[in-house]
């Protein structure tokens, strides 16, 4: 049986998919104490970090949270969800309250060199001192992570949120044929505009797509820039087909999309990996490709058969149930094996 009641100590944004992990712990029935390490930091943080390591950062985020915490007693256990401001002066502060911590980072801080220029600096600096360290399953990650020191690591599936990421009525504004949600990368414009060239009615959402060098052929079907709340599930669900496109860069076999989709319940589509043929069967729970010519004819099959969409669509959340690859079934996981650990730490 999965503990609950323990008082957690959990350290990351209080948006976007780090609320929803803080928020899973909560319905797991733990006392959480959220604080984020980034409100207080200067406007150019993100910049500071990725192309010159943050200096100074660190003891500007440990300040922060030494006002968030306040006199609040030892914790049972501490989660720090990313960790990219989190330096030795702030995991030092972290340990002081918590006696076993762990990371859970959904990004790839371990490959070397990194695509993301020096944002993993201050992260790299301490990785082998969290006590647990967990990661999205990628090719050679774990090797990595031990070239850094993790003694403990602990490889994942990427998780959807039950609350979030769930099928919802989206009025016609938000129909689609084909939708992609997610921000520009290189690579992903070029693929996008080939299925544009070749006649499939794409529809765009995601921040940064003025970057890429196709926009002028993209920008007829960029609807909407990042998406909030509810209106990322509105855009799924509103789509008849949703693409995955995966970052290379990071070494990704899957994404959050990979489980998101299924799980809001919409028809997916996504590169042939071997990541993705564990998670769901081929051409029963989910279509895949591997190229953009095989990814226009299984996007044409799927919106010229409704039948064929919507079985896929049902099967595929079927799956997605099946696979338990959810956040409260992640954050039990995590938390079990840490609270296993400070209870072999008071043992000894």
């Amino acid at each position: 049986m999965m503990r609950a009641g323990l008082s957690i100590l959990y350290v990351g944004a209080t948006d976007g998919t780090g609320l929803h992990r803080a928020e899973a712990l909560r319905r797991l029935g733990h006392g959480v104490v959220h604080v984020s390490p980034y409100g207080g930091l200067p406007d150019y943080w993100a910049l500071w970090l990725r192309h010159a390591g943050g200096l100074g950062l660190d003891f500007m985020a440990r300040r922060i949270l030494v006002r968030q915490i306040g006199d609040r007693r030892i914790f049972d256990l501490a989660l720090v969800d990313c960790g990219d401001v989190v330096g030795p002066a702030s995991l030092a502060l972290i340990r002081s309250r918590a006696a076993v911590i762990g990371n859970y980072n959904a990004d790839n801080p371990y490959r070397s060199p990194s695509a993301e220029g020096r944002r993993w600096a201050l992260f790299r600096r301490v990785a082998g001192q969290y006590d647990l360290s967990v990661t999205p399953r990628r090719a050679h990650v774990e090797q990595e992570m031990r070239a850094l020191g993790v003694t403990n690591p602990m490889l994942v599936w990427q998780c959807a949120d039950e609350v979030t990421h769930r099928p919802v009525v989206s009025g016609p504004e938000w129909a689609s044929g084909i939708a992609f949600v997610g921000t520009w990368m290189p690579g992903r414009g070029a693929f996008l505009a080939a299925l544009i060239d070749l006649g499939l009615p794409i529809t765009i959402y995601g921040a940064r797509w003025h970057k890429a060098p196709e926009y002028k052929r993209l920008a007829p079907a960029i609807r909407a820039g990042h998406l909030h709340g509810d209106d990322y599930a509105r855009a799924i669900s509103g789509a008849k087909v949703a693409l995955v496109l995966l970052n290379e860069a990071n070494d990704d076999l899957h994404t959050s999309r990979s489980v998101e989709i299924p799980a809001i319940g919409t028809a997916m589509c996504a590169p042939r990996t071997a990541h993705h043929q564990q998670l769901y069967a081929e051409n029963e729970e989910a279509v895949f490709f591997s190229s953009v010519e095989e990814c226009a004819t299984q996007c044409r099959l799927l919106l010229a058969d409704q039948l064929l969409r919507e079985r896929i669509a049902r099967d595929g959340q079927r799956r997605f149930v099946a696979n338990r690859t959810s956040n409260e079934v992640l954050m039990g996981q995590i938390i079990e094996r840490l609270a296993a650990l400070r209870d072999a730490t008071r043992v000894g």
